[in-house]
């Protein structure tokens, strides 16, 4: 608890960094309008639901607790994590709003219907928010596979993640609540969104895993390549460099003596 206290006020009185939270939320406020109006547009404009492979040969069953309930769970912990280790921020909620804007774009351009579900109706809270035509592509697959390739460098949280994204997507096939396209497309998109979010926000990535770069150890075998999603995995990251141009490798050249005429 002392060192998460201590990032919070070392990382709170980095400019730098308090702009790049501030420009992380406000990303994620714009995205979530963004994800709200493509909703309500495809579900007035939606069409009739269509066969499915999967579908037409399982369920439909009532797994509505699961759907909603395990949602609040899983971003409970999610949120924890995060706030565990505040230098994770500013790369979660870029990435995450560049994941709604995408996935708003997909929602609004597809206009299906669901597919028929279980009778039993949903409270009108509830309805509002996890039941509508915004069909593909899954967000209760693709957001926990997202978290899974960010936190692709601890294998523990890298297992709990894919794991939820298997289970996610087993209930919203189960119990109708998406088309079987849905659930596959989403891993293809989110890995593309990840991969996007790592070239645009490389600097906020970089902190989100700073942390454990400094307590790793070293690989025994120089010739041994770390694999993480995206390729070649970033530099460690170091708090004084956030915003700032000079780099450590551009000291170390300042410091070697000119040579020559």
């Amino acid at each position: 608890m002392d060192d998460a206290i201590r990032l919070y006020r070392t990382l709170l009185g980095n400019r730098a960094y308090v702009r790049s939270l501030s420009e992380g939320a406000a990303f994620l406020a714009a995205s979530a309008i963004a994800i709200f109006a493509s909703v309500s547009y495809a579900t007035v404009h939606a069409s009739n639901y269509v066969t499915d492979f999967v579908l037409s040969r399982v369920g439909p069953y009532n797994l509505r607790f699961l759907f909603v309930y395990g949602t609040f769970t899983a971003f409970v912990i999610t949120a924890g994590l995060l706030a565990w280790r505040p230098n994770r921020l500013p790369f979660a909620l870029k990435a995450t709003a560049l994941f709604l804007l995408v996935r708003a774009v997909f929602v609004a351009l597809t206009h299906m219907a669901p597919s028929p579900i279980d009778p039993q109706k949903a409270a009108p809270f509830f309805n509002s928010i996890f039941y509508g035509s915004d069909l593909f592509f899954s967000g209760h697959t693709g957001l926990p596979f997202l978290a899974a390739l960010a936190f692709w460098h601890i294998p523990q949280w890298r297992a709990f993640y894919l794991a939820m994204t298997g289970f996610f997507g087993s209930v919203v096939l189960l119990g109708h609540y998406h088309y079987s396209i849905d659930v596959l497309a989403a891993l293809f998109i989110t890995h593309g969104v990840f991969q996007i979010s790592c070239w645009l926000f490389g600097r906020d990535y970089a902190l989100f895993r700073s942390s454990e770069n400094q307590a790793a150890p070293r690989p025994k075998r120089a010739s041994r390549k770390i694999l993480v999603p995206g390729g070649r995995a970033p530099k460690p990251f170091m708090l004084h460099v956030v915003g700032d141009k000079s780099m450590p490798g551009d000291q170390s050249k300042a410091d070697t003596p000119h040579q020559g005429g």
